[in-house]
């Protein structure tokens, strides 16, 4: 790697096995710089941010229109080298290891310890798709007179916190269709589909129990699927993508039979799980059970479905760890970005399983009507709680730019 650096990567603790992150956890590592020689330096500092954004095209005829829209959820910066806006002010940089750094670092390999704390608030988890994402990123920044700004970053991976206590998410579903046969056939067929609970977990296993009664003259077939809509929302235009992911169907019912099924459906252990608390962003899932029946319209029941992220049997977060304290001890640990101080927990959005929550943030004000209604019956979850932050192993991503 070729001028005066040679190496600047940046590294974070996980603090769980799954290597996910909540809200309030505490994220920590090192930035790590070496150098060939001397260098100058204008600022050093590592950033962390949340953000969602949509963006995609529609064409009519030869006129092409781009719709997007972005969403922040927080921005946090801790400086190493800070910028000085005055002449004469101090800049110098007090790490633990008792070394000093000012507007010059010397050539060799140094280590910037840094440590942030996630907010307290309703954000939803990290999602990735053609047209939109919701990302975590962490960025360190190294700006030099008169040369190009090196960076490096590396996405956390968010979940909401699931604590468990939403009893909404823990009951059955039931639903009754009956349908009368003619003109090509006589009598009616019924169908009863009862859920054990709304709320699943990543992994988890969908089970529901069928009575089919078919009085009819016709033969029909149990059909099931478990479908996935995202929804990619800029103003009133909202762009849908539909994806079943899973379609079966049962054997045969015989005309004038009764049958019970009881219908098992393991879940993706990597099924993106429901969000609600984006404005912009929606993944919502349906469950369907329906009775085929040729050269008629199939009854069918619906129900709402809650995609959780995986259990991950922690402790419930605790505030942060006794002696916790800003490093290095020049500034604050937490900076926010400048003109966007973080709201105290009194602004916060709502618990995401009070059933009262809103759809999305800015609802309560008004700021975003929401255009596209939810389905009754989700409710917002939040995810795992956290580890032991001392256990810890060490992730590391590295992309320098010049």
């Amino acid at each position: 790697m070729s001028g005066s650096i040679k190496v600047l990567s940046l590294h974070y603790n996980k603090i769980n096995e799954s290597n996910t992150f909540t809200s309030g956890d505490i994220v920590e590592g090192q930035v790590v710089l070496e150098l060939t020689k001397e260098i100058d330096v204008d600022s050093f500092f590592v950033k962390l941010k949340g953000d969602a954004n949509v963006r995609w095209a529609e064409k009519s005829g030869d006129n092409e229109r781009t719709y997007h829209d972005h969403e922040r959820y927080f921005k946090l910066k801790q400086y190493f080298i800070q910028e000085s806006s005055k002449k004469g002010q101090e800049r110098n940089t007090t790490l633990g290891s008792g070394e000093t750094y000012g507007p010059v670092i010397r050539p060799g390999c140094h280590v910037f310890p840094f440590r942030f704390q996630l907010p307290q608030k309703n954000m939803p988890p990290s999602f990735k798709e053609f047209h939109a994402c919701v990302k975590y990123v962490m960025t360190v920044k190294l700006k030099r007179p008169l040369k190009p700004t090196s960076t490096a970053c590396t996405e956390l991976t968010f979940v909401p916190r699931n604590d468990g206590t939403n009893d909404n998410l823990l009951q059955p579903q039931s639903g009754t269709q009956d349908k009368k046969i003619k003109p090509f056939g006589s009598g009616k067929m019924s169908m009863t589909v009862t859920t054990d609970k709304t709320g699943y977990m990543q992994g988890e296993t969908i089970t529901f129990f069928v009575d089919v009664d078919n009085f009819s003259s016709r033969d029909c077939k149990l059909k099931y699927s478990l479908m996935q809509q995202q929804m990619f929302i800029v103003g009133e235009r909202t762009r849908r993508k539909l994806r079943y992911i899973i379609q079966e169907t049962k054997d045969r019912i015989p005309s004038g039979e009764k049958q019970e099924f009881i219908v098992n459906l393991k879940l993706p252990r990597d099924l993106t799980v429901t969000i609600e608390n984006c404005r912009i962003i929606q993944v919502q899932y349906e469950l369907k059970v329906s009775l085929d029946v040729s050269f008629a319209s199939d009854p069918a029941v619906r129900f709402p479905v809650v995609i959780l992220p995986a259990d991950q049997q922690c402790p419930s977060w605790q505030g942060p760890p006794a002696g916790f304290q800003s490093y290095p001890p020049p500034q604050p640990n937490l900076v926010p970005y400048p003109g966007e101080q973080p709201p105290s927990y009194a602004e916060l959005y709502p618990n995401l399983y009070d059933p009262t929550a809103l759809p999305h943030p800015g609802a309560a004000a008004g700021l975003y009507p929401d255009p596209n209604a939810m389905l009754p019956g989700f409710y917002l979850t939040p995810s795992a709680p956290v580890y032991d932050p001392n256990q810890k192993t060490l992730e590391s991503s590295s992309n320098l730019s010049y």
